[in-house]
């Protein structure tokens, strides 16, 4: 039987899924795009520490397989599965449903993909949770490499103190995010660094080829 709380979510997912994409997407090539100046930036002769807890599956998803190969999609009467499955995808995102409990009030998440590879997994978390959500990643993949504080500014003028905090490792970029896309939120980005610098080449080659018809 499909619920009002079914339904409502169906239509928040679908309300959400474009601008979600173009979030994710700009993220992750601004990510990436940190990663290059500071590998530019480095010595020649510096060795990067290594990531002893770098991860190869986040939520129990491996990142070096594709994802409709490891899970199914959900159930199109939006029954609640007794497995975490994926939603019917927009633009290569795909919205994951009955994902696992992890202490959190709650948490969204879904998977960007490029040629059907998995580019980036993202968690939305609550802000309320923020702290918890630190003292996990802690927990599993130590303290972070990195850490940044940025001014951010709202589109109604309000400004507020955001913090980043980075994971580097050979094959994956783990990004947390005080503050997601409002002040409400904090955001959780598992990037796949080979399949999202070979996505930002190809959209770049993308644009390169547009650009010339012009």
């Amino acid at each position: 039987m499909v619920t009002h709380q079914m339904i409502h979510l169906s239509i928040f997912m679908e309300a959400r899924k474009g601008m979600f994409v173009m979030n994710v997407k700009l993220s992750t090539a601004l990510a990436i795009l940190c990663l290059a100046t500071s590998v530019f930036g480095a010595k020649k002769n510096a060795e990067p520490t290594r990531w002893v807890q770098e991860p190869t599956t986040f939520l129990g998803i491996k990142l070096d397989e594709k994802l409709i190969y490891q899970m199914k999609q959900c159930p199109a009467d939006y029954t609640v599965p007794a497995e975490i499955c994926y939603q019917r995808p927009f633009q290569g995102y795909y919205p994951l449903f009955a994902v696992p409990s992890l202490g959190l009030h709650g948490y969204t998440a879904g998977v960007l993909t490029h040629d059907s590879l998995i580019r980036e997994i993202v968690l939305n978390t609550k802000i309320d949770d923020y702290d918890a959500v630190v003292a996990l990643l802690t927990q599993k993949y130590g303290r972070p490499q990195s850490q940044k504080t940025e001014m951010v500014k709202t589109k109604v003028g309000a400004t507020f103190q955001n913090e980043k905090s980075y994971w580097e490792g050979k094959e994956v970029q783990i990004i947390l995010r005080k503050y997601s896309d409002n002040i409400d939120t904090s955001s959780i980005s598992v990037i796949n660094k080979p399949v999202a610098v070979e996505a930002l080449r190809d959209e770049h080659g993308k644009v390169n080829e547009n650009a010339s018809k012009l």
